[in-house]
């Protein structure tokens, strides 16, 4: 009974693999020229490839169908060709069907995306923009312009791509096609502007500012001066992007911060120096409060807060969101040096007891996130007021390791036995 019904649902899936064999026995040619055509595109057998296509498919658009057959990436032939270098083989291809030069691969590059990406020659990126050139046609907008405006997945343009891998002649020669795609801004925000300057290619900056940027050019995405600062570009570059400052949209990054106060933070001495005549930004509050002197304190950039303080003397009392003034915040921080530097200059001491918006002066602050070598600083000055109370009636050496707790702790008696060793033995401090 069971060989009975068994062997005729044999003999059915027999006939059914024959029969799905004979229906795809096209498909398995096709698949054949395929993987000869594909291994002629990588090694640049620009003879072979073309011999095969005119031996093997005579009909137009059977030899159509086969060129535009995707890789598992989602490559055409001419990705491949481009991609391996073989720029006469992708113009041959190009050739026999125009379009592929605007498909995209499965990270959404064009053929010129992976040319700009490739290596710093441009012949390979003209050869396509020649081609492209070569099928304009308006009316379906493939044109040029089209090919060079097309962003992949990451919404770079191929311009993006040249400048992302330093290559200066393609980023050139593609300017020189179209000056307008200098601003395009990729996923990021960043246009190629901000790359340019961001990597100091003076060069490509002023060919940008020549060729795109007009009166009423508007620059948006990120700040390329911002690009300029935080690459730690030379004068130069700082001028030519100050120059198109009045196009930039965004003269503030997402956190409310001047390029000013990204010069202080990073400790970018000549980039402050630029800046620094613009005093209206030494006055001007991030989105957290603080000014850029107070971003310069946070890090313990002595020669940045001089700097600024040199253009700006009265930034010294300046109090970010906490009423936390410049000493509050080095302490704070723990930057000694800078703690050590206000405290020798006697124009600083009106700072030294302030309190914040919680009562705390700098010695509470320093005590508070146990920055044990800024809380001696402070000990041996004898302008401090130990007896200062926070809103929490605690003085600054009342408060425990933990921050949080009133408990004595060894730290605290050590920093009593500190205290009463150098201040309460200094006859002249208690006769003053």
């Amino acid at each position: 009974m069971f060989e009975e019904t068994e062997l005729p649902s044999q003999e059915m899936e027999a006939h059914h693999r024959t029969q799905d064999f004979e229906e795809t026995d096209g498909d398995a040619d096709n698949l054949r020229l395929y993987q000869q055509l594909y291994s002629y595109a990588t090694r640049g057998n620009t003879n072979r490839f073309n011999d095969t296509i005119a031996n093997e498919l005579h009909d137009p658009n059977a030899r159509v169908q086969l060129l535009s057959r995707r890789s598992p990436q989602n490559n055409t032939f001419v990705h491949i060709a481009v991609s391996s270098g073989h720029v006469e083989l992708a113009t041959k291809i190009l050739q026999e069907h125009k379009p592929l030069l605007l498909e995209k691969n499965f990270e959404g590059d064009t053929a010129l995306h992976i040319a700009a990406k490739a290596e710093d020659i441009d012949t390979t990126t003209n050869t396509l923009l020649r081609e492209a050139r070569g099928t304009t046609n308006v009316e379906n907008n493939a044109d040029v312009l089209t090919l060079l405006r097309m962003k992949n997945n990451e919404e770079n343009t191929a311009l993006h791509e040249a400048l992302i891998q330093g290559h200066q002649l393609v980023a050139k020669c593609l300017i020189e096609a179209d000056p307008a795609v200098s601003l395009y801004t990729n996923k990021e925000q960043k246009s190629p502007l901000y790359l340019a300057a961001e990597q100091g290619l003076v060069e490509i900056v002023k060919l940008i500012k020549e060729k795109a940027v007009e009166k009423d050019t508007e620059i948006q995405g990120k700040s390329p001066l911002f690009a300029a600062i935080l690459g730690r570009q030379k004068k130069e570059v700082l001028k030519i992007i100050s120059n198109m400052e009045a196009n930039i949209l965004n003269s503030e990054d997402e956190k409310g911060r001047t390029p000013l106060h990204c010069a202080a933070s990073i400790g970018y001495l000549e980039g402050v120096r630029f800046l620094g005549r613009r005093l209206k930004d030494s006055h001007q509050k991030d989105h957290y409060g603080n000014f850029p002197i107070h971003c310069a304190s946070s890090k313990g950039h002595v020669h940045i807060v001089k700097e600024l303080l040199r253009h700006c003397p009265d930034s010294m009392e300046l109090r970010n969101s906490s009423d936390q003034n410049i000493l509050h915040v080095a302490a704070r921080c723990g930057e000694e040096n800078l703690v050590k530097y206000f405290l020798k200059k006697v124009e600083f001491q009106m700072l030294i007891n302030q309190k914040d918006n919680r009562g705390n002066t700098p010695l509470h602050l320093a005590k508070m996130y146990d920055h044990l070598k800024v809380v001696h600083l402070f000990i041996l000055d004898r302008r401090i007021n130990f007896k200062v109370l926070n809103d929490r009636g605690m003085t600054a050496l009342g408060i425990s390791e933990s921050t949080l707790e009133t408990s004595a702790s060894y730290h605290e008696v050590s920093l009593c036995y500190i205290y009463f060793y150098h201040i309460i033995d200094d006859h002249d401090f208690w006769l003053s």
